[in-house]
């Protein structure tokens, strides 16, 4: 065999060999250590309070009862530190506020207090969010992960209703009743990414709670499928539908009653990772 011969073959074959043998770039979900994500989250809410009522069937229904814009966005930011090979640490929080004023159109009673039909009343809630996790890799690959862990979700609520009513043989005065608790509701949590390519992921997490712990009892149900697009080599976009449900019963000096919440639809996040 002729050298110039020996040589083509050379120059064909080795390229070949170093690109087989080379691994695939996987995407920065699976390997990056830091991952940080800011942006909006943009629910359909549903709130229900009672709050120290005589009856626990006697709720506060925003979306019902009230003239309530339940689509208003809410800042979220979230954070991801594998600080192990198969550990990660995670974070999240996003908060949603609202107040109102408003004429009632039945009774509304809240502690000691009956607002009665037609009484010109305020109402509103502040709740804040913050969920961390510990997780571990069950199982991973070059383009996918699945894992599990145990976490927190700790759950701020603040209601408030307020105006006047009628006491004392027809005189009117003004009264406020507001609740306030911050629940450490403990839950499972898994999640699973997929990511048929360098720039490319979908992902799905979701987190389950259902016991009793201290004078808290009820259930929590935090569902979020979601893909991401990495546009530069540290930053992307990520696009998720999460549902967020709360069902919980509280026994406190403070605020002796229930909350229903729920949150859904979706959150558009520019994150980084590094």
């Amino acid at each position: 065999m002729k050298k110039k011969d020996i040589f083509s073959i050379l120059l064909i074959a080795l390229p070949l060999y170093f690109t087989s043998a080379q691994e695939p770039v996987k995407h920065p979900i699976l390997t990056s250590r830091f991952q940080f994500g800011a942006g909006v989250y943009i629910p359909t809410q549903k709130v229900k309070f009672s709050v120290d009522g005589k009856s626990k069937d006697q709720l506060i229904e925003f979306d019902e009862t009230f003239d309530f814009n339940n689509n208003r966005a809410t800042p979220q930011f979230t954070f991801d530190w594998r600080f192990a090979n198969k550990w990660r640490l995670g974070a999240e929080y996003f908060n949603a506020s609202y107040a109102t004023k408003a004429v009632l159109k039945s009774d509304i009673t809240a502690g000691d207090y009956t607002f009665n039909k037609g009484s010109n009343v305020g109402v509103g809630y502040t709740i804040n969010l913050y969920r961390i996790f510990v997780g571990h890799l069950i199982s991973s690959g070059q383009k996918h992960e699945l894992g599990g862990g145990l976490g927190v979700h700790l759950l701020s609520i603040k209601p408030f209703i307020e105006g006047n009513i009628i006491v004392n043989e027809g005189d009117n005065t003004f009264k406020r009743v507001a609740g306030e608790a911050t629940a450490p509701l403990p839950n499972i949590a898994l999640w699973y990414y997929f990511a048929p390519t360098e720039k490319w992921a979908f992902t799905a997490k979701f987190d389950w709670f259902g016991i009793t712990v201290n004078e808290y009892s009820g259930s929590l149900w935090d569902l979020s499928p979601g893909v991401r697009y990495r546009f530069t080599k540290y930053f992307g976009l990520a696009i998720d539908y999460r549902y967020f449900l709360v069902n919980a019963g509280i026994n406190q000096n403070q605020w002796n009653g229930s909350v229903d919440l729920s949150f859904s639809g979706p959150s558009f996040t520019l994150y980084g990772s590094f």
